[in-house]
């Protein structure tokens, strides 16, 4: 479902583009990709802002079509291969006239439909082990916002997300943004998926054996039973077994520019099993997990309680405005996160693109020549 009008694009855009390589597998890839290369940027993140990063776009003004997907910081870099169809996906959204927006949405929908990602059908338990709540958002050059936090029994998010924005307000939240969702048409969908029952497992074995790994950090000095709101009861859950929790969960998104200069974001996660009901992560909330304007569009993932704090997308945007390329300020952003956190950066500009970590980062990246 696509809400938004079409807008045709320009000649250029819809020259075919040559087919090349990519950096890491050496398989050729399919027109109109043309992929930059997915490195780890963990390296990438400890040089100084003002190196460049080869392989990147780096022309004094591009106006070629681009995208940008990832799957998540923390991620395993096998995961690529699922933001290389989205970047397929949004490319072609692009050549047959659809906008950045347009672009980005169809992006994150294959990422969503990807069951060994955190978002959509791949979307991970709460600490209940039964309760899944799903966050998505969608921003444009016009500072456009569409967004769903908490939201249950949707397959993708993000088109529901898409749809807020066409509504006098920017986010719908729990029960509010379902039942607005059956509004619109969007059928039940519960993501009860395999991988969300492996992770939960994972989750649990995992804490019982690293109470004081960084990843619990946001918990700790909390009792989780003071804040238990489930409605089953805390022995049923992991939580009974465990004295402090917390842990990184994963996002997917897309940044894109399109033929016009226009720009789009789109993000979507499942949030982790150490969640609380109700809680909302940094996806939905403007200027943190996103942010698109006139200059760009950025979309970041990590820790999402620490990237709400640094209001992380706003000010990597606010460099690119003020003229800093994209990749620096990408690298920038994650230079200056704190430890212990997981972080992770995309971003597009008028003179290239960005993509930046402090562990590891699914990504890829294409452009229509």
């Amino acid at each position: 479902m696509r809400s938004a009008k079409k807008r045709p694009a320009k000649p250029a855009a819809t020259r075919s583009a040559k087919p090349t390589v990519t950096a890491k597998s050496g398989r050729r890839a399919r027109p109109p990709l043309a992929l930059e290369p997915k490195r780890s940027a963990r390296r990438s993140a400890r040089r100084s802002p003002e190196r460049a990063r080869p392989g990147v776009l780096r022309a004094a003004r591009d106006d070629r079509p681009v995208v940008v997907a990832h799957a998540g910081a923390g991620g395993p870099r096998e995961n690529s291969d699922a933001c290389e169809r989205a970047c397929v996906v949004a490319l072609e959204e692009l050549r047959r006239g659809g906008s950045a927006l347009d672009a980005a949405v169809e992006a994150t929908v294959v990422l969503e439909d990807d069951p060994r990602l955190n978002a959509g059908i791949g979307s991970s338990y709460r600490l209940d082990g039964k309760t899944i709540e799903m966050d998505a958002a969608v921003m444009d050059q016009r500072q456009r916002f569409g967004a769903v936090a908490a939201i249950q029994h949707v397959r993708y998010p993000i088109r529901v997300a898409r749809l807020v924005m066409d509504t006098p307000h920017v986010l719908l939240a729990g029960e509010g943004a379902t039942a607005f969702a059956r509004a619109r048409g969007i059928e039940p969908f519960y993501p009860d998926s395999e991988r969300a029952k492996r992770r939960y497992e994972e989750v649990r074995r995992f804490f019982l054996r690293h109470a004081d790994h960084d990843s619990f950090a946001a918990w700790r000095g909390h009792d989780p039973a003071a804040y238990w709101n489930f409605s089953g009861a805390i022995r049923d859950s992991l939580l009974h077994e465990l004295a402090e929790v917390a842990g990184p969960g994963d996002t997917v998104g897309a940044v894109v520019r399109d033929a016009l200069g226009g720009y789009g974001v789109a993000l979507s996660t499942g949030g982790t099993s150490i969640m609380l009901l109700g809680r909302v992560g940094d996806t939905p909330i403007i200027g943190a997990g996103l942010y698109a304007g006139p200059a760009g569009a950025v979309a970041t993932t990590g820790d999402g309680e620490e990237i709400m704090r640094q209001l992380l997308a706003k000010r990597a945007y606010d460099w690119i405005d003020l003229g800093m390329e994209a990749q620096q300020a990408c690298d920038l952003a994650v230079r200056d996160f704190p430890e212990p956190y997981t972080v992770g950066v995309i971003a597009v500009s008028a003179t290239g693109i960005g993509a930046a970590d402090n562990r590891t980062m699914p990504w890829a990246a294409a452009h229509l020549d």
